[in-house]
């Protein structure tokens, strides 16, 4: 008796190679150095806050002022190439007061600053923009009109006043913007002191005329004015405190900061190619200037030669350093100097730790399972015997 087998494919009848492929975990120096160097500018970043003394919307005559909107189209068409700053707030004169604020300090901002943060992030300028929302009322062809507050509320999700909104560019009509839009979430919308630091935050410049100083450098221009007219071991502290300097600025890239560690770095090199004496001489011509010409000086040439005069004062008349100034500057030395190390170690080290490539895998070895057959080559074995 002739009895049909069933053909045994691949699929059905096979071997099983289990092969376990743990292989020991390697590191890498360069990842280990690449979080040094994050720990490390993370500790730069803090180093350079600023004290105040008291002391096509593409040209910068439009980036100076703020623009009306009336509707959805009107923001869609500001967003679409430039970031938008938007104040939404209720009709009247109290209840503008904030925008007021904002706006005429906006105007009174210098050109500089604004250029400066357009071209520092990514080319993408900031629009300053209003939103007011008015009563209820009917149009011209006798349709009610919600004066704005729907379009505040649902789409842009403003649900008290004022708010304020930061809407990144790029939108077009089928944007969300829920996507788009950061919002000022403080305690107290009215600290207006709070809004803009947001503001600076969002748009990298800082609102305003005010004149500026970063105090760690005015405490390194203190400590490098106490050396005098130097020469030898001295004067390469005073080289040093100037590299310090200029190395920190590399991390300057937010207005003023950037434009102001420029004018350090300035009154450093040429204090020392001149002499210490020579930001005090300075600093009496441009007041001599200013007393000269303060009738004809404009807004904004007056206050870049106020900012100057700031930074040129800091080695003109150094502040008194207290043991707490000392221990910053100290700190900050060796932390720029372990920076360095550890660039010069990522790009000189190889990028693991020599392990062998070809390392044989732990539990390399095939592990061989048994023969599986089908329930229907069963039953033909049986009854074949």
């Amino acid at each position: 008796v002739h009895l049909h087998r069933p053909p045994v494919t691949p699929q059905r009848n096979r071997r099983k190679m289990l092969t376990a492929t743990l292989s020991p975990p390697r590191c890498s120096q360069r990842l280990n150095l690449l979080a040094i160097l994050t720990i490390i500018v993370a500790s730069l970043h803090y180093a350079f806050l600023p004290s105040v003394s008291a002391t096509a919307i593409n040209s910068s005559s439009d980036l100076q002022k703020c623009h009306e909107i009336k509707e959805d189209y009107d923001l869609r068409n500001l967003a679409r190439d430039d970031n938008v700053l938007l104040v939404v707030h209720e009709s009247g004169d109290d209840k503008s007061a904030s925008r007021r604020h904002i706006c005429n300090k906006l105007e009174a901002t210098p050109k500089e600053r604004i250029a400066n943060a357009s071209s520092g992030k990514g080319g993408r300028s900031t629009v300053f923009a209003f939103l007011e929302i008015n009563e209820p009322s009917y149009d011209a062809d006798g349709q009610l009109q919600d004066g704005g507050r729907n379009f505040a509320r649902n789409s842009l999700g403003a649900k008290e006043y004022p708010a304020f909104l930061f809407v990144t560019g790029g939108m077009d009509g089928s944007s969300k913007y829920a996507s788009h839009i950061t919002p000022y979430v403080g305690e107290d919308v009215l600290d207006l002191a709070q809004v803009e630091k947001f503001i600076a935050k969002q748009t990298g410049f800082y609102l305003g005329n005010d004149v500026y100083n970063i105090v760690f450098f005015d405490s390194i221009a203190t400590k490098f004015m106490s050396y005098g007219d130097a020469s030898g071991i001295d004067r390469l502290k005073q080289k040093g405190l100037a590299l310090l300097v200029r190395f920190s600025t590399l991390f300057s890239y937010r207005e003023p900061f950037s434009s102001i560690g420029k004018l350090y770095n300035r009154a450093f090199a040429l204090s020392l190619e001149k002499g210490m004496g020579y930001c005090g001489e300075q600093l009496k011509n441009m007041e001599k200037k200013i007393e000269a010409n303060k009738n004809n000086v404009s807004p904004a040439k007056l206050h870049e030669l106020q900012q100057k005069m700031a930074i040129l004062r800091s080695f003109a008349e150094p502040r008194e350093l207290n043991p707490e100034d000392e221990r910053q500057i100290y700190i900050h030395v060796f932390l720029h100097i372990g920076l360095i190390v550890a660039t010069l170690l990522l790009f000189i080290l190889p990028s693991d730790m020599g392990g062998n490539d070809e390392e044989e895998a732990i539990n390399a070895i095939p592990v061989i399972a048994k023969v599986v057959e089908d329930d229907d080559v069963k039953k033909h074995s049986k009854k074949t015997k």
